[in-house]
């Protein structure tokens, strides 16, 4: 098996059966024994690779915001054309949370940020970058509500396990874009 004698094949195989296994059983059910077993490597090349579970996870996070990366590209390039940002947005919520396990792992090393500070700067270019697109067509208060808005509706589907409240964001998001809320009124 070429992973075994290669070492970034390894390294890749490892932090693939990561994604794979926090996706499966959660990130509370993660150990290098259960990883190593899934990547098919001896349990000391993950901890050659990873020497804590925190890099491990870390490792993860950092292979999830490649694709965060890519997704929020597509969320910029769509709000931007869109003559109806709010149902843009809805719409590509619903696209996100349609791929649930993918979403919840994301979510899942999402929020293990809150607990270890030194994920917190590759969980930030979710916040960051969500934030940063709807500053562009909100300004930078409302669309920090709008990005607040959308994370936290797609968050809330994900607890209740059940699809997006679409109408309800839908209509806040229209409320955040409304003339009047941008002219400061209630």
């Amino acid at each position: 098996m070429t992973a075994r004698r290669d070492p970034d094949g390894r390294r890749e195989a490892i932090v693939r059966a990561a994604v794979e296994t926090i996706a499966e059983v959660g990130l509370g059910q993660v150990t290098h024994r259960r990883i190593a077993a899934r990547a098919g490597v001896p349990l000391g090349s993950t901890t050659y690779y990873f020497p804590t579970l925190d890099d491990l996870v870390a490792a993860a996070l950092r292979e999830g915001t490649e694709a965060a990366r890519a997704l929020l590209e597509d969320w910029a390039e769509a709000l931007t054309v869109s003559p109806d940002p709010a149902a843009t947005l809805v719409e590509l919520a619903e696209r996100y949370l349609a791929d649930w396990d993918r979403a919840l792992l994301e979510y899942e090393l999402y929020l293990a940020a809150a607990r270890t500070p030194r994920l917190r700067p590759v969980a930030a270019l979710w916040t960051d970058g969500l934030r940063g697109i709807c500053a562009r067509f909100a300004g930078p208060a409302r669309g920090f509500a709008l990005a607040a808005l959308v994370d936290g509706a797609m968050l809330q589907a994900l607890v209740a396990g059940g699809p997006l409240e679409a109408e309800t964001l839908r209509a806040g998001a229209d409320a955040l874009l409304s003339p009047r809320t941008a002219a400061g009124s209630t």
